[in-house]
């Protein structure tokens, strides 16, 4: 059964979630089953299908690393391969074999193909506790070898401060006192009107819970199945006033209540156009275009976590060439000038955080690599910017390069080579949002991710030849 291009996966003996051990530890890079949030960039996954059909790769969101034996003498498994490996012969394969459980499509095994055993949570003391490790030989009694398989691709993780506009119908979801009940009503033109601004949070395993402004009371599955903003925090936890967020599109959301497992639907009987989980499925009643309530956003604040970074891509590419002659019969000293433009690219995206087209502006320094494993960061950045678009900086180089002693009579060539190579190095930033009131809202996030490509180990090479 094929997976989900995104997952987060969830041990089915301790409940808890997979995730990438970011902390300067003695298990830094393991994957543990230790998360509590599926909206983590530490738990999410990505599924990538192998040249073998049936077979995958898993690569960690948070470093675009892919999960890997720890060394060839453990059995561990950790998210830093910065390539992909199919030799099945070799200890840094990283081939797996998802398959399902009794048939279920979000109940799954995973071999790990070159040693021919299921992945599963390692019961130790700490710090290797509940770790990911390729040690079951065969069917684990306690099921530490089984994953519940959720698919975080379909997941639409909703900002924090948002509004809601049904597409066919072109009017704001508002909180609107009727019969003297709080509904919630598609009745505003303008998202700007306070009473049309919700609140999101997020529990642990995915779902939403919606505060209207308006009324400052949580959205809640009433009688009818209309949705009142009547609920308190301190009922937080029914069903009935927690929602599953579809992603349709990049902007376009379907809010399916877990109370009856309906999707939220602008409805008409005798009340005008409110919102009412009745939609079996997602039609265009239950599209609901989502708008961020934030005026500007700047990122501030950016750190690097070099140890985390991928190096990939790597190539040697000739760079410059330049040519010295000495037509004379006697030896001369000569040099060749060369010259060429350095090019370096960078972008700057967050693992999970949805563009809704809010204006950002970032201060960050540049990171390249310098050497092999070794960074340097390289002024900064500050201005304007779209998560992921990618920033060029060039520099005329020019060099001369003392050839020596050439014999009469000769031609020297010399050729400039350098190794062109990509960098997907994650980081930690601060958010500040100032809000259609006004207010200022500052986050510290983990979800970013930096990419680069750079030029580095330079080398010459000569060739001589007679004129």
């Amino acid at each position: 059964m094929a997976l989900p291009k995104f997952i987060v996966l969830k041990s089915k003996y301790n409940n808890q979630y997979l995730r990438y051990v970011q902390e300067d530890s003695q298990v830094h890079s393991f994957l543990q089953f230790s998360g509590e949030n599926v909206v983590s960039p530490f738990t999410k996954l990505e599924v990538v299908p192998a040249k073998t059909e049936g077979l995958v790769h898993l690569k960690c969101c948070y470093n675009n690393r892919y999960l890997v034996r720890w060394s060839p003498n453990h059995w561990w498994l950790v998210g830093a391969a910065d390539e992909p490996d199919e030799d099945q012969s070799k200890w840094s394969c990283t081939l797996f074999k998802p398959s399902s459980v009794d048939n279920n499509q979000q109940i799954f095994r995973f071999l790990h193909v070159q040693l021919g055993h299921y992945a599963c949570l390692w019961r130790l003391a700490p710090p290797f506790g509940n770790c990911l490790f390729a040690g079951s030989e065969s069917i684990d009694k306690d099921s530490c070898d089984v994953c519940i398989v959720i698919d975080v691709e379909s997941l639409f993780v909703l900002p924090k401060y948002v509004g809601f506009k049904v597409e066919d119908h072109g009017k704001y979801l508002k909180g609107q006192t009727i019969e003297r009940k709080p509904y919630l009503q598609f009745e505003a033109n303008d998202v700007s009107d306070p009473a049309t601004w919700h609140e999101a949070s997020f529990t642990g395993d995915g779902s939403v819970r919606l505060k209207s402004n308006h009324f400052d009371k949580l959205w809640n599955l009433s009688p009818g199945s209309w949705i009142l903003a009547n609920a308190d925090d301190t009922t937080a936890s029914n069903k009935e006033m927690l929602f599953w967020p579809t992603k349709v599109n990049n902007d376009v959301v379907a809010l399916r209540s877990l109370g009856n497992n309906n999707y939220c639907k602008r409805f008409t009987t005798t009340l005008l156009s409110c919102l009412n989980a009745n939609d079996t499925g997602i039609s265009r009643f239950s599209r609901l275009q989502v708008k961020e309530l934030v005026v500007s956003r700047k990122i501030s604040n950016v750190k690097f976590h070099t140890r985390d970074a991928r190096i990939y891509g790597k190539s040697l590419v000739p760079i410059a060439s330049g040519s010295a002659t000495n037509n004379n019969e006697q030896k001369t000293d000569v040099q060749v000038n060369l010259s060429y433009v350095d090019v370096k690219n960078s972008s700057w995206n967050s693992t999970s955080t949805i563009k809704l087209g809010v204006p950002i502006t970032i201060n960050s320094p540049f990171a390249f690599l310098v050497d092999e494993g070794a960074f340097e960061t390289i002024g900064e950045f500050e201005g304007s910017y779209e998560w992921g678009a990618t920033k060029e900086s060039t520099r005329e180089v020019e060099i001369e390069y003392i050839v020596g002693t050439l014999e009469g009579k000769s031609k020297v060539t010399v050729t400039l080579l350098g190794t062109r190579v990509s960098t997907d190095i994650p980081f930690s930033y601060t958010q500040h949002d100032v809000l259609m009131d006004g207010k200022t809202i500052t986050y510290d996030m983990d979800d970013g991710l930096y990419t680069c490509t750079t030029t580095f180990n330079f080398k010459y090479e000569t060739k001589i030849e007679k004129v």
